[in-house]
């Protein structure tokens, strides 16, 4: 496998498409922080960008963590962020692609 095509596999996973707003190019300005619930009521927290024009957006890609997951509990200043919350069927999903009943709450500008 190339490198050109492990590229577009982590864009693909670590982007959520929001498909119920109309058609425009997604600038993802607005941190976010992103709470995950599974079934099985484990929560996992990842650092995000929305666009502000939609629900879309996309994780913050660091060093060894191209995923954005934060694998401790969020800082005081990460949970002042505004918040998306999703939910997924199966805690081994990996990516966005499977996140159902995606909600912002944050304020909207």
């Amino acid at each position: 496998m190339g490198n050109l095509k492990l590229r577009k596999l982590i864009k693909e996973e670590t982007t959520w498409i929001d498909k119920n707003k109309d058609n425009h190019k997604c600038k993802y300005l607005i941190h976010c922080l992103l709470k995950v619930t599974t079934k099985q009521n484990i929560i996992k927290y990842y650092d995000v960008k929305k666009c502000p024009k939609c629900l879309s957006f996309k994780s913050i890609s660091k060093w060894h963590n191209v995923c954005g997951c934060i694998f401790n509990d969020p800082t005081p200043e990460q949970q002042k962020l505004p918040v998306i919350s999703a939910t997924r069927n199966n805690y081994y999903t990996i990516g966005f692609k499977e996140l159902k009943n995606v909600t912002y709450q944050g304020e909207e500008k």
